[in-house]
């Protein structure tokens, strides 16, 4: 089934939202929309979960597993969404999620337990210590729950997740607490790197290069007080050196103005003398 459009509430259309029994979830609208049932003509939310059973046949218990795992892994995550397109799994891999389920003994039949309910069926479900089927809460105490969980951080799932919001946290911190100088040399970095492909500053530049900013500011932070001094004492004596170089060229320059200007002024008087000769 296609997850995309399961993800399609049926709030978007009045008709159906008029003529959905007050029990059925809007996921399980969803479905029911995306196999072209009516669910206006149906009564209640055990009839329009018998129709989607119906429809999908040999494939309603994967389907089943797959909405329940997609559940168990939003409980793991802490994640909000309401969809399994929240996820990060693709509808392939949601189904294999649940199939890998339906593949260890006793997941089966603690499923067909737990889902005993209609209002449990084929919608996103939350867990807590007691089941609360008219709140659509499911026990973390069922087999089904647990080996639920067991497949998906052995997948490696939840940590995965995990790193990422970690690895966003990370860098926005870092960025927070640099100091003002470390702030000052990233702005040259990615001007420099901009400039080199043709931008200019007051140039809006979408796409950086993390990595090569990451790299040039850690060697600017790795640098110790020690390694900064040198370099200062370097560029000191380098600029007193040029002034140096400049005050002596300076004064050859006078030198020679001044022994410019006795010559010119001894041939003057040589000048003169021989008109008066």
């Amino acid at each position: 089934m296609n997850s995309t459009m399961t993800d399609m509430t049926v709030n978007s259309n009045p008709y159906t939202r008029l003529h959905t029994p007050a029990s059925l979830h809007p996921n399980q609208s969803s479905v029911a929309v995306e196999l072209g049932l009516d669910v206006a003509k149906l009564g209640s939310a055990e009839a329009v979960v018998g129709a989607i059973e119906s429809a999908l046949g040999k494939t309603a218990e994967e389907e089943c597993a797959r909405w329940f795992a997609i559940s168990v892994l939003k409980h793991l995550r802490k994640a909000k969404w309401a969809t399994p397109s929240g996820s990060d799994l693709d509808d392939v891999r949601q189904k294999s999620l649940g199939k890998d389920c339906l593949a260890v003994e006793g997941f089966s039949s603690s499923l067909r337990t737990v889902t005993k309910d209609a209002r449990s069926k084929f919608r996103i479900v939350g867990f807590a210590s007691s089941k609360k089927i008219e709140r659509g809460v499911l026990a973390t105490g069922t087999k089904a729950y647990k080996i639920a969980a067991k497949q998906i951080r052995e997948a490696g799932l939840v940590e995965r997740q995990a790193q990422q919001t970690g690895n966003k946290t990370a860098s926005r911190k870092k960025a927070e607490s640099q100091p003002p100088e470390l702030r000052e040399v990233e702005k040259t970095v990615v001007g420099r790197r901009a400039k080199r492909r043709g931008y200019f500053e007051d140039e809006f530049i979408n796409v950086a290069e993390p990595a090569e900013l990451t790299s040039e500011t850690n060697q600017a932070v790795s640098m110790s007080k020690e390694e900064f001094a040198d370099l200062d004492a370097a560029l000191s004596k380098n600029d007193a050196e040029i002034i140096q170089k400049n005050w002596g060229d300076q004064q050859n320059e006078d030198r020679w103005s001044r022994i410019l200007g006795l010559l010119a002024g001894v041939g003057f008087f040589v000048f003169v003398a021989l008109l008066f000769l």
